[in-house]
């Protein structure tokens, strides 16, 4: 036993050791599409929530390139084992709408704020002090990033955090998840005893407006299209304005072109265009992309990818769908295209006129024509004779076969499951020569080492038995030793 348990124990996995704090687990200086989309995720490798406002990162250069800050005077907090994403605009165009603690704007738009060859990035608390911190001098490819391995078999996701190179590696590129971020306002922040101050005055209801969005563009404008192209923006709120001061329009293929739109408020239910001779922007005729980002760097609106649209054609959102349609409407709400129409009309015209099926026939989905009910086909049908039934295949009557009227196959012979005749058995030939490979079993008996083990055991026995009771066997060999000492006397 003493030896199986010490067996056991070199088979232990060994651990690591785990910080119960704030820990960087991804680092992404670029990608395939562009340099500057990067981003670093945050992680609360603990079973205790943070206070993280105000927290930022820094790079070699000691340049803090995002903070996670909140509106006005409210708090931060990470919650146990849940992440915190901070990402440049650039990244958050491309992964789309998603929640960020924070979204930065890196200082050179084509390089970013990551190096991927060589950098420091540091995490750094409120107080000015580092609490995190990952350096690499190997390059990072455009289809990878940085990430620290994690202990998957705890019951939370944990991250191994011993400061040493060993705790990340390379993996391929991955969209960053969610952040998991609460906001608190200082009266909502427990105190000493635990208890949160209740608010003296009335509790306003908060009410987020929308942001403004992209409903149409026209690419190929009839004619020359310098001057004629458009984007229509709209407020889709139904009492609040939105100011688009701020506001950035990103317009092209890999969203390179990036516009800051000046103050203007736009009302409630209101259209705003933007023309290519008021901005300085280019749609391609090909393909192209158009996305819109809120002056927070929130992403807004996106538009999906156009293909090639016809002259005077605009790409538009009719109904919640993205669509062509041949009647643009800049500064007011889009419509179907005349195709569309006329094939709505030309099918509920032909709908109108069909006549209707017979009561012996139904209406084909696939043709749109009538077709004979198999039932009524089917009840002019003979019925088959006794000891027959209809093929479903071919409509046919065929015996049924049954087990009792079939000969029983001779001997030697056996009926084929499949053809359901009879087969002769092919019997295996005697080899007259030994296998390779092939062993010969013992049938009777039990070998020698089986006894050998056998007798081993019973000797273990026996002997531990002997150890086990010494003392009683000591005091029974001298009591027996005593009692010969009398008889002898």
């Amino acid at each position: 036993m003493g030896l199986v348990v010490l067996a056991g124990s070199a088979c232990v996995t060994p651990t690591h050791a785990s910080s119960a704090t704030i820990v960087i687990t991804n680092i992404r200086a670029g990608s395939s599409v562009s340099a500057a989309d990067e981003g670093v995720l945050v992680y609360n490798n603990s079973a205790f929530e943070v206070d993280v406002t105000h927290w930022c990162l820094t790079n070699k250069a000691q340049v803090m390139f995002a903070c996670i800050s909140p509106e006005a005077n409210e708090k931060m907090y990470l919650p146990a084992y849940s992440n915190a994403t901070i990402v440049s605009t650039k990244g958050a165009v491309l992964e789309g709408a998603n929640a960020y603690a924070a979204v930065y704007e890196p200082a050179n738009q084509s390089s970013g704020a990551i190096v991927a060859s060589s950098d420091t990035i540091s995490l750094i608390n409120a107080d000015n002090q580092i609490i995190d911190q990952y350096s690499w001098t190997s390059t990072l490819s455009s289809n990878q990033q940085w990430a620290r391995i994690s202990l998957t078999s705890l019951p939370h996701l944990t991250y191994l955090d011993t400061d040493a190179t060993t705790d990340w590696q390379k993996v391929p590129y991955v969209a960053f998840p969610a952040s998991v971020i609460e906001y608190r306002w200082p009266e909502e922040i427990p105190d000493e005893d635990g208890e949160v101050e209740e608010p003296t005055g009335p509790i306003e209801p908060s009410i987020t407006p929308l942001p403004a969005i992209v409903t149409e563009i026209l690419p190929n404008a009839i004619g020359s299209d310098t001057g004629n192209e458009f984007i229509e923006l709209f407020n889709p709120n139904e009492d609040v304005a939105v100011q688009l001061q701020g506001y950035k329009l990103l317009v092209g293929p890999a969203l390179e072109k990036v516009i800051i739109l000046t103050e203007y408020i736009l009302q409630p239910g209101e259209y705003k265009v933007l023309t290519n001779a008021e901005y300085s922007y280019s749609l391609l005729n090909t393909s192209s992309k158009v996305s819109l980002q809120t002056n927070a760097a929130v992403l807004a609106s996106e538009v999906p990818l156009y293909d090639a649209p016809k002259e005077g054609e605009s790409w538009a959102n009719v109904n919640g769908t993205w669509q062509y349609t041949n009647r643009p409407t800049p500064g007011a709400e889009n419509l179907l295209s005349n195709d569309v129409l006329s094939l709505e009309d030309d099918s509920s015209a032909e709908n109108s006129t069909i006549k209707p099926c017979a009561s012996n026939q139904y209406r084909s989905t696939e043709t749109n024509r009538c077709r004979l009910l198999s039932s009524a086909t089917a009840s002019t049908q003979a019925a088959c004779k006794e000891g027959q039934e209809r093929n479903l295949e071919t409509n046919r009557c065929r015996n049924i076969a049954t087990t009792s009227e079939q000969t029983p196959c001779k001997e030697g012979q056996e009926r084929n499951l499949e053809t359901n005749r009879c087969r002769n058995i092919k019997a295996l030939a005697n080899a007259g020569y030994g296998v390779k490979g092939a062993t010969v079993k013992q049938q009777g008996g039990m070998s020698w080492y089986m006894w050998a083990a056998i007798g081993g055991i019973v000797l273990l026995v026996i002997g531990y038995a002997v150890w086990e009771w010494r003392d009683e066997l000591k005091k029974f060999v001298n009591a027996i030793k005593a009692k010969f000492a009398r008889s002898a006397n």
